[in-house]
């Protein structure tokens, strides 16, 4: 009798052994599933390795995309796999009312991080694209989802890869694109040098990339051969100048087209019969359409 119960005792606690192990393993599984965003990087994330084509390797994803780029202008995200499926997501965090999304200003290791996709999964043979831009300055995370299963992957004319996959379940890397403000437009002009022997400067940066502008404007009092006008910082541009009926007022015309935030800076040199007073014409810059890209400069004024 006491052999039978101490058997009975035995084989009960073996078995609550064995169910316990279980229930930890399938634990262990919905947390893998889960991937808990709140922890270390390096705990959750693969660790990316830079290529010579600047492109990121990811585990089994080859990632391009930039690392910042400027307020409002578009950039693209690419990753394309050798096997299974990949997606593409965003990260953010809820305010205070659980309700609005924080998406800025947030790093891979932020508590509470919640990811909503951007991309369905695609399949290897597939790129997962996506191409977005940022309103305001500050740090955006993203990041990718590799799942080793081939899923429907097949049928979409892939070889059967099952089982080639270097991992299992789901391989995580996340990556940070940092936006930044842009530049501003503007246009500038300075008197460099006055008297008979003048030098002036006029400066024009834009904004967004422009397919034509013209910047012109006049030299007072112009006397001797053509105006010396040299373009820096820029390419294609053309150069004309002409006098205006009688007058002894100099037109001076740059025109060409010109990238996003590209600085142009033109420098002119003549000869003038008067010192002194007022050395040029307003200058404005103008697109295709004839509307103003920024405020014209009035007459440059020597002050020597």
């Amino acid at each position: 009798m006491k052999t039978r119960f101490t058997l009975a005792l035995l084989i009960g606690l073996v078995s609550a052994i064995v169910i316990v192990s279980c229930k930890k393993s399938q634990d262990l599984d919905l947390s893998a599933s889960r991937q808990p965003e709140n922890t270390e990087v390096t705990s959750v994330y693969t660790q990316g390795m830079r290529l010579e084509n600047g492109s990121l390797l990811c585990g089994g994803v080859t990632l391009t995309t930039p690392t910042q780029v400027n307020v409002n202008e578009s950039f693209d995200i690419t990753a394309s796999i050798e096997c299974g499926r990949v997606s593409i997501e965003r990260g953010y965090i809820l305010a205070g009312d659980d309700i609005t999304k924080i998406y800025k200003d947030l790093s891979c290791a932020t508590a509470d991080l919640e990811w909503e996709p951007l991309t369905g999964f695609e399949c290897y043979d597939y790129d997962a694209n996506w191409s977005g831009s940022f309103a305001e300055p500050g740090d955006y995370i993203f990041r990718t989802k590799h799942n080793a299963a081939d899923g429907n992957c097949d049928r979409r004319g892939g070889q059967d890869k099952t089982g080639e996959c270097s991992f299992s379940g789901n391989e995580l890397y996340c990556f940070v694109i940092e936006a930044v403000d842009g530049c501003e437009t503007s246009f500038t002009g300075e008197a460099i040098a006055c008297g008979t022997e003048r030098e002036a400067v006029y400066t024009f940066t834009s904004k967004d990339a422009q397919s034509y502008i013209k910047i012109q404007g006049g030299l007072t009092n112009f006397t001797g051969a053509d105006a010396g006008v040299i373009v820096t910082d820029a390419t294609g541009m053309t150069i004309s100048q002409w006098t205006t009926g009688g007058s002894s007022n100099r037109v001076i015309k740059v025109e060409g087209s010109v990238d996003a935030c590209e600085t142009i800076l033109i420098r002119i040199r003549w000869n003038s019969t008067n010192s002194g007073g007022v050395v040029t014409g307003s200058w404005s810059v103008k697109d295709g359409n004839g509307v103003e890209l920024a405020l014209a400069v009035p007459g440059l004024t020597c002050t020597d």
